[in-house]
């Protein structure tokens, strides 16, 4: 959890600087995508294509440039198992609900740039990306009688070092409003994680059903949503 702490303190310190030196002569972007995850290598042979969603902010770096920068987090949940196993606590036997979710989050900063190409109304854009994707693994463990007893605890988390391009068009809906379709490609580096074995057994916890893998973390993502302008 403290991986997740550090990356909504930078997003929070990030949203203060930009109020700090808000300027309505500029152009700001805030954007929400829903978003299908492909990923390529040695992570696709372990995790399948997945949805999730996005959240972004551009700012533009000076007046009538077509250059903007901003900020990129986007989430998606990689698999999940669910079980109830029957436990001895205090010399009851329990029904205990587990649940292991194994997690995709990713921060970026980002460069964007309009060049002066037009497809009709549609207007198309480049965009640099830096950042880290984070890969969780969390299991729950309730009382099936209390659901107000539930426990959390981490199994892994590592910070995989990110860095891309992306492609997309933007359609203007009115003045202010736009539909957004982006291509991002997405390499990270070589970190482990939990992904499920179908072959697997549960025993004591449904983390049981999971492997540790340790590869890089290459993606393709594909963002569909509506771009805000103001």
């Amino acid at each position: 959890m403290r991986y997740f702490k550090y990356l909504i303190t930078i997003t929070i310190l990030y949203i203060c600087s930009i109020n700090e030196t808000f300027s309505q002569s500029r152009i700001n972007f805030a954007e929400i995508n829903l978003t299908y995850l492909n990923p390529n290598g040695y992570f696709g042979n372990n995790v399948n294509d997945n949805l999730g969603f996005e959240f972004g902010y551009l700012r533009q770096l000076k007046e009538d440039k077509p250059l903007f920068w901003g900020i990129s987090l986007y989430y998606n949940r990689l698999d999940k198992v669910s079980e109830t196993l029957l436990e001895l606590v205090d010399f009851q036997l329990l029904d205990i609900d587990y649940s292991t979710t194994s997690n995709l989050l990713g921060l970026n900063g980002k460069m964007r740039f309009y060049p002066n190409i037009y497809l009709g109304k549609l207007e198309w854009y480049l965009e640099a990306q830096l950042g880290y994707k984070w890969l969780f693994t969390n299991t729950t463990k309730t009382l099936s009688s209390d659901s107000d007893s539930s426990d959390t605890s981490t199994e892994e988390g590592s910070l995989s070092l990110t860095y891309g391009i992306s492609t997309g068009l933007n359609y203007p809906i009115n003045e202010a409003t736009f539909i957004n379709a982006r291509l991002n490609y997405l390499p990270g580096l070589s970190v482990p994680y939990y992904i499920v074995n179908p072959n697997n057994e549960i025993f004591e916890s449904t983390i049981d059903k999971f492997d540790l893998k340790n590869s890089t973390t290459d993606i393709l993502r594909w963002d569909f949503g509506i771009t805000y302008r103001f």
